[in-house]
Order: structure tokens, then sequence, then C-alpha cells
């Protein structure tokens, strides 16, 4: 079993906010990407993220797709070029 863990560590902010400030996910050894990439979407929700913003983020969390890793990991040094050209569209992530 590994951990997922995110945590605030600014001590101000832990004290004047009034939503979790630690979110811990246990995640079982035998974890395809697919289920990694839900965990993940999951954890941007409970970090607050809209709905809107996780489906454009993540796109399908449909098993049914054929990215292998390789693919997910192109995906995302794509968006991190993309951050740079902010005029590009980012809908269009992760979808077959």
């Amino acid at each position: 079993m590994a951990k997922l863990i995110f945590k605030y560590t600014d001590d101000d902010y832990i004290e004047h906010a009034r939503e979790a400030s630690e979110i811990e996910f246990t995640i079982p050894d035998e974890l395809n990407i697919f289920e990694f990439k839900t965990i993940c979407a999951r954890l941007a929700a409970a970090l607050g993220y809209h709905e809107e913003s996780i489906k454009k983020a993540f796109g399908n969390l449909d098993e049914t797709n054929n990215f292998t890793i390789k693919d997910l990991i192109n995906e995302i040094n794509k968006k991190g070029a993309e951050e740079i050209d902010s005029s590009t569209d980012r809908t269009t992530h992760f979808k077959p």
C-alpha cells in the first residue's frame, strides 16, 4: 500500500481556513494508471476545484480508453508547454 497525501503547511492558513488542511488517500499497490487518474481527480475535488475544471484537466475518467503511461506523460508535457501559451485550448486533454 502507498499513501498520497496533500497537506497545507502554512500555519496561518491552517488556523483561519475552514476547510480540510490535510487529505490522505491509501492506494493499493496494484493500482493501474486509470485508477490513479481517478484518485487524482478525486483529490482535486476534495481540494475544492470546480467539477468543470477537473473535467478539463483530467478529461474522460472512463477506463475503456487506450491510453498508456507514455501517453499520459506526453499529455502532461504538452500541458506544461501550453502554460507558456495561454491562448491554447486546454479542453482537449486526455480525450480519445
